[in-house]
Protein backbone atom coordinates (compact mmCIF):
# COMPACT_ATOMS: atom_id res chain seq x y z
CA UNK A 1 0.00 0.00 0.00
CA UNK A 2 1.36 3.39 -0.96
CA UNK A 3 1.47 6.15 1.68
CA UNK A 4 1.08 9.76 0.56
CA UNK A 5 2.88 12.40 2.59
CA UNK A 6 1.98 15.86 1.23
CA UNK A 7 1.35 18.00 4.31
CA UNK A 8 -0.97 20.54 2.73
CA UNK A 9 -2.92 17.86 0.91
CA UNK A 10 -3.41 15.89 4.13
CA UNK A 11 -4.64 18.93 6.00
CA UNK A 12 -7.00 19.96 3.24
CA UNK A 13 -8.27 16.41 2.79
CA UNK A 14 -9.02 15.59 6.39
CA UNK A 15 -10.77 18.49 8.00
CA UNK A 16 -12.87 19.96 5.19
CA UNK A 17 -13.81 16.52 3.88
CA UNK A 18 -15.28 15.61 7.19
CA UNK A 19 -17.55 18.61 6.91
CA UNK A 20 -18.11 19.35 3.24
CA UNK A 21 -18.28 15.87 1.76
CA UNK A 22 -15.89 13.68 -0.16
CA UNK A 23 -16.38 15.18 -3.59
CA UNK A 24 -15.76 18.83 -2.69
CA UNK A 25 -12.26 18.23 -1.34
CA UNK A 26 -11.22 16.36 -4.47
CA UNK A 27 -11.39 19.68 -6.30
CA UNK A 28 -8.29 21.85 -6.49
CA UNK A 29 -8.24 25.29 -4.96
CA UNK A 30 -10.32 24.60 -1.86
CA UNK A 31 -10.55 27.63 0.38
CA UNK A 32 -9.87 27.58 4.10
CA UNK A 33 -9.34 29.87 7.10
CA UNK A 34 -5.80 29.82 8.52
CA UNK A 35 -4.20 31.19 11.69
CA UNK A 36 -0.50 31.99 12.30
CA UNK A 37 -0.53 29.97 15.54
CA UNK A 38 -2.69 27.07 16.75
CA UNK A 39 -6.02 28.24 18.14
CA UNK A 40 -6.39 27.73 21.87
CA UNK A 41 -4.17 28.96 24.68
CA UNK A 42 -4.03 25.64 26.57
CA UNK A 43 -2.93 22.20 25.43
CA UNK A 44 -5.60 19.55 25.93
CA UNK A 45 -4.17 16.44 27.61
CA UNK A 46 -5.35 13.49 25.54
CA UNK A 47 -6.31 10.27 27.30
CA UNK A 48 -5.96 7.41 24.78
CA UNK A 49 -8.98 5.73 26.34
CA UNK A 50 -11.07 8.71 25.21
CA UNK A 51 -9.39 9.99 22.04
CA UNK A 52 -7.98 6.87 20.43
CA UNK A 53 -9.98 4.48 18.30
CA UNK A 54 -11.86 3.90 15.05
CA UNK A 55 -14.55 6.45 14.27
CA UNK A 56 -17.43 6.17 11.82
CA UNK A 57 -19.19 8.97 9.91
CA UNK A 58 -21.63 8.60 7.00
CA UNK A 59 -18.92 9.12 4.38
CA UNK A 60 -15.73 7.76 5.92
CA UNK A 61 -13.98 5.89 8.69
CA UNK A 62 -10.90 7.27 10.48
CA UNK A 63 -8.54 5.74 13.01
CA UNK A 64 -6.99 8.02 15.61
CA UNK A 65 -3.80 7.46 17.60
CA UNK A 66 -2.59 9.58 20.51
CA UNK A 67 1.05 10.35 19.67
CA UNK A 68 1.79 12.46 22.75
CA UNK A 69 -1.05 12.88 25.21
CA UNK A 70 0.68 15.55 27.30
CA UNK A 71 1.34 17.66 24.19
CA UNK A 72 -2.14 17.15 22.73
CA UNK A 73 -0.78 15.47 19.57
CA UNK A 74 -3.30 13.31 17.71
CA UNK A 75 -2.81 11.35 14.49
CA UNK A 76 -5.65 10.43 12.13
CA UNK A 77 -5.50 7.89 9.31
CA UNK A 78 -7.97 6.77 6.67
CA UNK A 79 -8.09 4.98 3.32
CA UNK A 80 -8.56 6.74 -0.01
CA UNK A 81 -9.66 4.77 -3.06
CA UNK A 82 -8.82 6.20 -6.49
CA UNK A 83 -8.28 5.05 -10.04
CA UNK A 84 -4.78 3.90 -9.11
CA UNK A 85 -5.98 1.83 -6.17
CA UNK A 86 -6.14 2.38 -2.43
CA UNK A 87 -3.81 4.69 -0.52
CA UNK A 88 -3.31 5.34 3.16
CA UNK A 89 -3.68 8.98 4.19
CA UNK A 90 -2.23 10.19 7.50
CA UNK A 91 -2.31 13.59 9.15
CA UNK A 92 -1.31 14.89 12.56
CA UNK A 93 -2.84 17.71 14.57
CA UNK A 94 -2.79 19.32 17.99
CA UNK A 95 -5.80 19.67 20.28
CA UNK A 96 -5.96 22.92 22.24
CA UNK A 97 -8.60 24.78 24.21
CA UNK A 98 -9.60 28.27 25.28
CA UNK A 99 -12.03 28.02 28.16
CA UNK A 100 -14.88 25.75 27.08
CA UNK A 101 -13.88 25.86 23.39
CA UNK A 102 -11.75 23.09 21.93
CA UNK A 103 -9.93 23.25 18.59
CA UNK A 104 -8.09 20.80 16.36
CA UNK A 105 -5.14 22.46 14.59
CA UNK A 106 -3.28 21.06 11.59
CA UNK A 107 -0.06 22.63 10.36
CA UNK A 108 -0.13 23.39 6.64
CA UNK A 109 3.31 21.89 6.11
CA UNK A 110 3.76 22.65 2.42
CA UNK A 111 2.72 26.29 2.65
CA UNK A 112 4.43 27.03 5.97
CA UNK A 113 7.98 28.16 6.60
CA UNK A 114 10.48 25.26 6.68
CA UNK A 115 12.72 24.66 9.71
CA UNK A 116 15.73 26.95 10.11
CA UNK A 117 18.20 24.22 9.19
CA UNK A 118 16.42 23.77 5.85
CA UNK A 119 16.92 27.49 5.16
CA UNK A 120 20.66 27.46 5.85
CA UNK A 121 20.30 28.41 9.52
CA UNK A 122 18.54 31.75 8.98
CA UNK A 123 16.17 33.06 11.61
CA UNK A 124 12.49 32.15 11.19
CA UNK A 125 9.91 34.72 10.23
CA UNK A 126 8.39 36.65 13.13
CA UNK A 127 5.53 34.79 14.78
CA UNK A 128 2.12 35.96 13.66
CA UNK A 129 3.28 37.81 10.54
CA UNK A 130 0.65 37.28 7.86
CA UNK A 131 1.70 36.69 4.25
CA UNK A 132 1.25 39.53 1.79
CA UNK A 133 -1.81 39.18 -0.41
CA UNK A 134 -0.99 38.14 -3.93
CA UNK A 135 2.42 36.73 -3.03
CA UNK A 136 1.03 33.36 -1.90
CA UNK A 137 2.34 31.41 1.03
CA UNK A 138 4.52 28.97 -0.85
CA UNK A 139 7.31 31.54 -0.48
CA UNK A 140 7.85 30.18 3.07
CA UNK A 141 7.06 33.26 5.14
CA UNK A 142 5.71 31.96 8.42
CA UNK A 143 3.64 28.99 9.59
CA UNK A 144 -0.09 28.75 9.22
CA UNK A 145 -2.63 26.32 10.63
CA UNK A 146 -5.92 24.97 9.44
CA UNK A 147 -8.33 24.51 12.33
CA UNK A 148 -11.68 23.09 13.38
CA UNK A 149 -13.93 23.57 16.38
CA UNK A 150 -14.23 20.24 18.23
CA UNK A 151 -16.68 18.91 20.78
CA UNK A 152 -15.76 15.62 22.43
CA UNK A 153 -18.46 13.37 23.84
CA UNK A 154 -18.14 10.00 25.54
CA UNK A 155 -17.92 8.08 22.27
CA UNK A 156 -18.43 10.72 19.63
CA UNK A 157 -16.65 13.69 18.07
CA UNK A 158 -18.46 16.67 16.55
CA UNK A 159 -16.47 18.97 14.26
CA UNK A 160 -17.37 22.35 12.78
CA UNK A 161 -15.43 24.00 9.97
CA UNK A 162 -15.02 27.77 9.46
CA UNK A 163 -17.51 29.58 7.24
CA UNK A 164 -14.97 30.99 4.77
CA UNK A 165 -17.32 33.48 3.12
CA UNK A 166 -18.38 34.99 6.44
CA UNK A 167 -14.75 35.30 7.50
CA UNK A 168 -14.04 37.17 4.27
CA UNK A 169 -16.78 39.68 5.12
CA UNK A 170 -15.57 40.33 8.67
CA UNK A 171 -11.92 40.56 7.63
CA UNK A 172 -12.89 42.87 4.79
CA UNK A 173 -14.73 45.31 7.05
CA UNK A 174 -12.04 45.23 9.76
CA UNK A 175 -13.91 43.40 12.49
CA UNK A 176 -11.34 40.59 12.33
CA UNK A 177 -7.61 40.97 11.62
CA UNK A 178 -6.11 39.31 8.59
CA UNK A 179 -6.37 39.28 4.82
CA UNK A 180 -8.26 37.54 2.06
CA UNK A 181 -5.97 35.45 -0.16
CA UNK A 182 -6.36 33.34 -3.25
CA UNK A 183 -6.87 30.22 -1.10
CA UNK A 184 -9.17 31.65 1.57
CA UNK A 185 -8.46 33.81 4.62
CA UNK A 186 -5.33 34.20 6.73
CA UNK A 187 -6.17 35.64 10.14
CA UNK A 188 -3.89 37.81 12.24
CA UNK A 189 -3.59 37.73 16.02
CA UNK A 190 -7.00 37.38 17.67
CA UNK A 191 -8.10 39.12 20.84
CA UNK A 192 -10.19 37.19 23.41
CA UNK A 193 -13.24 39.15 22.24
CA UNK A 194 -12.62 38.18 18.62
CA UNK A 195 -12.25 34.53 19.63
CA UNK A 196 -15.58 34.78 21.43
CA UNK A 197 -17.07 36.20 18.23
CA UNK A 198 -15.85 33.19 16.26
CA UNK A 199 -17.51 30.82 18.74
CA UNK A 200 -20.78 32.79 18.90
CA UNK A 201 -23.41 31.16 16.64
CA UNK A 202 -24.88 34.61 16.02
CA UNK A 203 -21.72 35.59 14.11
CA UNK A 204 -22.18 32.72 11.63
CA UNK A 205 -18.41 32.20 11.46
CA UNK A 206 -18.63 28.43 11.81
CA UNK A 207 -20.76 26.04 9.78
CA UNK A 208 -22.98 25.28 12.74
CA UNK A 209 -25.74 23.72 10.62
CA UNK A 210 -23.36 21.28 8.91
CA UNK A 211 -21.22 19.50 11.53
CA UNK A 212 -19.39 16.24 11.03
CA UNK A 213 -20.30 13.70 13.70
CA UNK A 214 -18.05 10.69 14.26
CA UNK A 215 -19.10 7.78 16.44
CA UNK A 216 -16.42 5.55 17.93
CA UNK A 217 -16.98 1.93 16.92
CA UNK A 218 -13.74 0.45 18.31
CA UNK A 219 -11.01 1.50 20.70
Amino acid sequence: MQMQTGGARRAMLLAPRLLAGLAALALAGCEAVYTPQPLGDEVVTLDPAEWQGTWLAPDMVITTTVLDGAAGRLQAAWIERGTGGATLEITEGSIRASGDWTFANILDETESEPPAEARGGTEPAAEGVAPVAGQGTSQGIGPRYFWLRVEKGENHLTLWSPNVEQFKILVGDGRLPGRVTDDGVELGELTPEQLRMINDPASNLLNWADPAVFVRIAE
